[in-house]
């Protein structure tokens, strides 16, 4: 019999992760999905929506209207791609940067709880996120039939 927990698991671990947002961003008025998008531009800006996309897992599609949401509230400015006439750039505000800096000790409060929890150091943890995102991500495009033929075995 397979073992099913994996597909089980993920999802209740995203929700714990959630509710602990939730929990900790609350009294800061900073809600999750908004961070969690601020985060990833902020790391890594000036930066495209596809890139954005690609290291949040969010499709484009469903990302253009989020980045709208970030810039019609002032937190995210989007900037001519010098690389792309076509495309554009998103980078934070002061208004996003001060929200992201608001959010930092909130944040560490949280990872020290759940660092103090764990039976492993958090790189450990981190690593295996990331390698299961990429597997998962493989799998979809294979499921998908968007493999390109190179890759396949």
């Amino acid at each position: 019999m397979r073992d099913d927990r994996l597909f089980l698991e993920v999802p209740v671990a995203s929700r714990y992760v959630v509710q602990i947002l939730e929990q900790k961003l609350g009294p800061t008025g900073i809600p999750p999905y908004q961070l969690g998008l601020v985060t990833h531009i902020r790391h890594a800006q000036p930066v495209t929506p596809t890139a954005i996309a690609a290291a949040s897992g969010i499709p484009v599609t469903t990302l253009r209207d989020n980045i709208q949401r970030l810039v019609d509230v002032g937190l995210v400015r989007r900037l001519p791609n010098p690389a792309d006439g076509r495309s554009y750039l998103l980078e934070l505000t002061s208004r996003g940067e001060v929200m992201a800096r608001a959010a930092d000790p909130v944040l560490a409060e949280g990872y020290a709880a759940l660092e103090r929890l764990l039976p492993k150091p958090l790189d450990h943890y981190q690593a295996a996120i990331a390698e299961l995102n990429a597997a998962l991500e493989a799998s979809l495009a294979e499921l998908s039939g968007d493999v390109p033929d190179a890759v396949r075995p």
